[in-house]
């Protein structure tokens, strides 16, 4: 537990940094009277040599998420196909594998539960990330249909 601790501290002192990117975040309109949702992203993640001269005991990872306009009931959750019924898992924590990291409809995906309001298409909320070792990942999720995600 000491040496987690300690690569931490050394991780969070260094000027090493993984570099970590968020793109193509969305967040899918909900059906009307539906107070739950997802949101979709893609987490670039590259590791250069002084991040693996630290030798953290595993790559970064999402621990969670907050979009406060919209919920304070967030979840990551994977979706897996068993014997034909699709489910639904929350995961307490996503570890990055180096490069795209796609969360996505029917894979990885942000649960946005217990909607405070019902987002529409065209609006912007700000999404934000809880990461391991770097400071919290954000960005404007526009909210889009499902038409439009599927195109």
């Amino acid at each position: 537990m000491k040496k987690i601790i300690l690569a931490g501290l050394l991780a969070a002192s260094c000027n090493a940094q993984a570099a970590l990117t968020v793109t193509d975040c969305v967040i899918r309109e909900p059906a009307p009277g539906v107070m739950m949702t997802a949101a979709y992203l893609t987490i670039d993640y590259t590791i250069d040599d002084e991040v693996k001269a630290l030798r953290l005991p595993s790559n970064e990872a999402v621990l969670g998420a907050s979009v406060d306009e919209l919920s304070h009931s967030i979840e990551v959750h994977k979706t897996t196909m068993k014997d034909g019924v699709m489910k639904m898992q929350r995961l307490p924590k996503y570890f990055l594998k180096e490069g795209s990291n796609i969360m996505q409809k029917g894979g990885v995906h942000i649960m946005i539960k217990n909607l405070t309001k019902q987002p529409k298409a065209g609006e912007a909320y700000p999404l934000r990330l809880w990461m391991t070792y770097q400071a919290d990942l954000q960005c404007n999720a526009v909210v889009k249909t499902t038409a439009e995600l599927n195109r």
